[in-house]
């Protein structure tokens, strides 16, 4: 019988940041997400990928 569920994925993301956000920097972010068509996670995804390449 065939295993059931998700396939394993090569590198899975087992590190979880909780961050706090004003109500402004919230608003921003989510604002900028639905414009964009993507979700908040994504979107901070995209912004920590650009301060670390730009390092």
């Amino acid at each position: 019988m065939a295993k059931m569920g998700r396939p394993k994925v090569e590198s899975p993301k087992s590190r979880k940041v909780c961050i706090r956000l004003s109500e402004e920097e919230y608003k921003k972010v989510e604002k900028y997400a639905l414009e964009h068509n993507q979700t908040i996670t994504q979107v901070l995804k995209k912004g920590l990928e650009s301060v670390c390449l730009s390092s």
